[in-house]
C-alpha cells in the first residue's frame, strides 16, 4: 500500500497504469513559501514540504506506510517558473511565451516512510509550434488549461500544438513513470 499525498487525477491514473495500490491522502503545504528559482532545488523543497505535511496530518497513524508526494514545475523559455494560470489573460500570456519556443518541465517525486526517504527529479523539454492568436484564444476559452501548470495539459487538446518533446512524456503529464517505478521498487511496492 502507498499513500499518495496529491489531489492530481493524472498522478492517480498513472499509478493505476502501473498497477500500484494506493490511497489519496491530504497534505497542506504552502508551495508559495518556496522562493528558490532553481528548478531542481525548488521542486525538491516543495515535495519535501508536502511529504512532511502529509505525515503530520496522519497524526502518527500508519507510520510505516510509504507516502509519495510529487510536484511539476513549468519553466518559460527565459527560465522563469510559471504556475497555474490565475485567469484567461494569464493563460494567454503563458501560451504566447511558449509559442514557437522550447520550455522545460521538471517533476520531482519523493517517497518516504519511517525508515528512509528517496527523491528524484526528471526534466523534459517541450517545443510548441507557432501559435496563432485564434489558436491561443480557442484553447484558453476551452478552459482545458485551467488548474494546469503552464496553462496547458499535454495529454489533452494542447498536444496538437506540441512539435516535439525531449525526455519523459509522463513527466509533463505530472508523474515521470520510469523514475517513479524505480523509487517504488526500492520500497518493494513494484
Amino acid at each position: 500500500m502507498l499513500f499518495l499525498a496529491s489531489a492530481s487525477q493524472r498522478r492517480t491514473e498513472l499509478l493505476d497504469l502501473m498497477q500500484i495500490t494506493h490511497k489519496v491522502i491530504p497534505q497542506d503545504f504552502d508551495e508559495d513559501s518556496i522562493q528558490s528559482q532553481d528548478p531542481i532545488e525548488c521542486s525538491q523543497q516543495i515535495v519535501k514540504g508536502k511529504n512532511i505535511s502529509a505525515r503530520e496530518l496522519l497524526k502518527n497513524n500508519d507510520e510505516d506506510t510509504p507516502i509519495m508526494t510529487a510536484d511539476t514545475l513549468v519553466f518559460t523559455p527565459s527560465n522563469k517558473i510559471v504556475g497555474k494560470p490565475k485567469d484567461h489573460d494569464h493563460s494567454r500570456q503563458m501560451l504566447n511565451e511558449f509559442s514557437n519556443q522550447t520550455h522545460s518541465v521538471f517533476s520531482t517525486v519523493m517517497i518516504s516512510n519511517s525508515e528512509k526517504s528517496l527523491i528524484t527529479t526528471c526534466k523534459t523539454l517541450v517545443s510548441f509550434k507557432e501559435l496563432s492568436e485564434d489558436e491561443i484564444e480557442e484553447y484558453v476559452l476551452s478552459e482545458e488549461g485551467v488548474g494546469k501548470a503552464g496553462a496547458y495539459g499535454i495529454h489533452g487538446p494542447a498536444g496538437k500544438y506540441i512539435t516535439s518533446i525531449s525526455g519523459s512524456y509522463t513527466n509533463v503529464v505530472g508523474l515521470p513513470m520510469h523514475e517513479t517505478y524505480e523509487l517504488l521498487r526500492q520500497f518493494k511496492l513494484a
